[in-house]
């Protein structure tokens, strides 16, 4: 196994409607010693977002190149779109409307260079900050009540995700895995970032990088999948219909991964990864108090409490 040199890391940016938030974006990525390309996919943006982005790219001298694709995508197939165009030796999925810490792609090449060859991912925590101020962010962890080492149980995998994409990093290598599977993704992933990384616990590496500079995550309206104060708001009906729909995906994606699953070895984790998707790929069908025990206690079950008291619920008492 051979370290890397200088490895070309590709920055991967989906943008739509993205002119109000972008530039503190593009400016944060400036500051990294890692040279890197931008590259940036539009989702058929109208408010002006290509045009806002060639110019500052330019004007901060961002190496860039721009992909295009002749319907509207959204999430995650955008990313799936540019992860599949671009040969690199690393990816960073880039969100739109964050905030880099400045060396936060340094850290992430750094980490990744442990094991150049190895189908490998790699996340830090995100700060959580709502609106234009990132003063005072918090911590993700703490924000969603739940420890970092209860996140990453290897049985909760398909119902947490501890990986928010904005702080991933990847080796080429499990990108070739992802490649082998990938209309397969396309179809029942929920999101790009959960799914490499089921697929980087189930014949990888996964490292949760801490003490190193990480995203700035904005929370606000347009979030696809948001956090923090706003979501406590929800009311009782909404909690129900985000629950159901949620189990609805979290269901398809399950089914997706025991498609894909021959293509990915035979590790150790990858058994106790199938255990665990066959009872999520039924969680959208109305579960008994015994099932959910036996998830319960093999830790296949999501949190915080709260969470899972509504979870639990609706689970009982409905289909999805």
């Amino acid at each position: 196994m051979h370290p890397w040199r200088q490895p070309s890391v590709a920055v991967l940016l989906a943008t739509c409607n993205s002119g109000s938030l972008i530039e503190p974006q593009l400016r944060s990525l400036r500051e990294n010693r890692t040279p890197f390309t931008l590259h940036w996919l539009d989702d058929h943006s109208t408010d002006g977002t290509p045009e806002l982005v060639r110019r500052l790219a330019e004007q901060l001298r961002l190496p860039h190149r721009e992909w295009h694709c002749p319907a509207r995508l959204g999430v995650p197939a955008s990313f799936f779109e540019l992860l599949e165009s671009v040969a690199a030796d690393a990816y960073l999925f880039c969100d739109h409307d964050d905030i880099w810490q400045p060396g936060k792609i340094d850290a992430t090449i750094a980490a990744l260079a442990a094991r150049p060859q190895a189908p490998a991912l790699c996340f830090s925590e995100p700060l959580i900050f709502a609106g234009n101020d990132p003063a005072g962010a918090r911590p993700y962890f703490e924000v969603i009540g739940v420890s970092s080492e209860a996140a990453q149980a290897l049985p909760r995998a398909f119902v947490l995700n501890p990986a928010v994409g904005n702080t991933v990093g990847l080796t080429s290598a499990l990108r070739d895995i992802y490649l082998t599977h990938r209309e397969i993704a396309r179809a029942h992933a929920v999101m790009h970032d959960w799914w490499l990384y089921l697929i980087a616990r189930a014949c990888g590496v996964v490292t949760l990088m801490r003490d190193v500079p990480t995203s700035l995550y904005r929370q606000h309206a347009r979030n696809v999948f948001g956090v923090g104060s706003r979501r406590r708001r929800r009311t009782p009906r909404r909690i129900w219909r985000d629950e159901q729909n949620l189990r609805r995906l979290i269901a398809r994606q399950a089914e997706g991964f025991l498609l894909a699953a021959p293509t990915l070895g035979s590790a150790e984790a990858l058994e106790v990864l199938l255990r665990s998707a066959r009872w999520t790929s039924e969680c959208h069908h109305r579960r008994s108090i015994a099932r959910l025990l036996e998830q319960a206690r093999h830790r296949a079950l999501p949190l915080p409490l709260k969470r899972l008291g509504w979870s639990a619920l609706v689970s009982l008492l409905s289909d999805a």
